[in-house]
């Protein structure tokens, strides 16, 4: 029963989240992807006028089996649908999260409100957002990255480090939370995996400067969207998380009462 009502309201959180975040997005997030994207749709027109005529009709044929979506509302759906699935993978983890971390013979439901939820909330955006993003800031199209496979597992390094860091500050005993913090810094004394060079160093220097600009914008673009995704997953998470915790106390009250002997 728990956990089909914590698969149900994560899906409804999922949507009402991702929901906020594609609006975000599309306001804050999409027009400097659209910037790169104008600068990258030029460097693609050059390489092709370059290369051999065998070669340029290869490179035609090869693109045009490629799909991707189109803006507009098909590229805005296809965000909105992406955007819905991780959030509800996220609503998952962090009601499994509250659940567990509730002690319900002690506290009762009254100590999980609107404030825990911008708690569980912010502590999501530092695992899961604001941590990787200190070693691995988000990226635009041309930007020169190091190969996805090390910049995926140093991502899950550092959110794994920072969610154990986090939990050791909140739930460990003493003297074992104050060693919590090492793990917050051990993935950025490792390091992040970055490429050697300038992050446009393969565009013209005019370029190169236009899409440095966009970098920035998008990086507090981005931060601003999922600062705003994991306030409404914190504050919904923990309406939703009281609700279960509610419908099962009242479920048990219903059993007592069937299980107890007729005086």
């Amino acid at each position: 029963m728990l956990f089909r009502q914590i698969v149900f309201y994560s899906l409804l959180v999922g949507i009402v989240s991702g929901l906020v975040l594609t609006v975000i997005q599309a306001w804050q997030v999409v027009p400097i992807i659209q910037g790169a994207e104008f600068y990258e749709e030029g460097a693609g027109a050059v390489e092709v006028a370059v290369i051999p005529a065998l070669e340029q009709a290869a490179h035609v044929h090869g693109d045009a089996e490629e799909w991707a979506p189109a803006d507009g509302f098909q590229r805005t759906a296809f965000t909105l649908l992406s955007n819905v699935i991780t959030a509800m993978g996220f609503a998952m983890i962090i009601m499994v999260a509250m659940v567990t971390s509730l002690n319900l013979q002690r506290s009762g439901v009254s100590r999980l409100d609107w404030r825990h939820g911008l708690i569980w909330g912010a502590a999501g955006y530092v695992v899961f957002w604001l941590a990787p993003a200190v070693g691995l800031p988000p990226e635009i199209p041309l930007q020169v990255a190091a190969p996805l496979e090390q910049r995926q597992l140093w991502w899950v390094f550092a959110a794994l480090c920072t969610a154990g860091g986090l939990a050791g500050l909140a739930f460990a005993r003493s003297p074992w939370r104050w060693v919590a913090p090492v793990a917050l810094v051990v993935p950025h004394l490792v390091g992040a995996p970055h490429p050697e060079g300038p992050m446009f160093g393969q565009q013209p220097p005019e370029v190169a400067i236009a899409l440095e600009a966009l970098a920035q914008q998008f990086l507090g673009a981005t931060a601003i969207a999922n600062g705003a995704l994991w306030l409404v997953l914190g504050l919904t998470s923990a309406w939703a998380v009281q609700r279960i915790v509610v419908s099962m106390k009242v479920a048990a009250s219903r059993q007592e009462d069937i299980e107890a002997p007729l005086v």
